[in-house]
């Protein structure tokens, strides 16, 4: 049998920084500090949602999410936005996308994202409604993610909700990635019967690498050594398939790693620079 919903839904799943939103924004441009509006936020409906959220992905045998404050508040921000407008979106004129709002968030490195946005008139009825929404519910239920933020504000009989959520890891420092790519680079050279490579000093290598960075692009002057590979990667440890002729040379003898993590414009979300240079 249909179910009919009686609250409004929309959602978004993103990943990567392509904006998204379901409907067209009025005109009036969007404010984005949630001090300009008169909302208050419902911090035990905020909870309540939640540990619905993690019943229902227990009774899955899904693990649970786990709260992230940068991502309440950039749900309560969006809540207290859609309440201002009195419309449901992901994106309003003048506002950020749902990808760069969430990364931007959070000090965790978001390499999936995705938002369900409501209203309804309680918390048990935002919450039924989006879990007999297939694509809320496969929002809600999504295995890769691991952490949420919600947010909820009232208006007149109203709950604005959005419920954020993302698949979140530490960042690694400069040292951890270079050490996970020196690592590939000796099983890959290992695979390929060839002698073990020294590992050399990279710290100026490591300076090549933030040089890329800061100018968003991989194309930096540099005077590497015989062969000069240089990436971007969600994953420091992944190499790219181009590397395996490369790594695979017998003339080589060692070589250094620089790596330097960075939102860029081209990546706000983040992502890991690296170069590796072969003597």
């Amino acid at each position: 049998m249909n179910r009919a919903l009686t609250a409004a839904l929309a959602i978004v799943l993103i990943s990567g920084p392509a904006p998204a939103k379901t409907r067209k924004p009025r005109p009036a441009a969007f404010v984005a500090s949630p001090a300009q509006f008169s909302f208050a936020y419902e911090a035990d409906a905020e909870n309540q949602l939640f540990a619905l959220a993690n019943e229902a992905r227990a009774q899955a045998g899904v693990p649970a999410l786990q709260r992230d404050e940068g991502l309440t508040q950039a749900a309560r921000e969006h809540a207290a936005g859609m309440a201002a407008q009195q419309q449901l979106s992901h994106q309003f004129s003048g506002e950020a996308s749902v990808h760069q709002r969430l990364t931007a968030a959070t000090p965790l490195h978001l390499d999936r994202a995705g938002e369900n946005v409501a209203y309804a008139a309680t918390v048990d009825q935002a919450h039924d409604n989006l879990m007999h929404s297939p694509p809320h519910r496969e929002n809600l239920l999504n295995p890769a993610y691991n952490v949420a933020g919600f947010g909820v504000v009232r208006t007149g009989d109203s709950l604005y909700v959005v419920q954020d959520f993302g698949h979140g890891s530490q960042i690694s420092t400069a040292e951890q990635s270079e050490n996970m790519v020196a690592e590939s680079v000796m099983r890959m050279r290992e695979k390929s019967n060839g002698s073990p490579l020294q590992r050399l000093d990279g710290s100026g290598v490591r300076a090549v690498a933030c040089s890329m960075a800061q100018a968003d692009s991989l194309n930096v002057s540099s005077n590497p050594g015989q062969y000069f590979l240089r990436y971007t990667s969600l994953q420091p440890e992944t190499l790219p398939a181009s590397a395996a002729k490369t790594i695979a040379d017998r003339g080589l003898r060692a070589f250094a790693v620089g790596a330097c993590y960075a939102r860029t414009a081209s990546y706000p979300g983040g992502v890991y620079w690296i170069a590796v240079v072969f003597y």
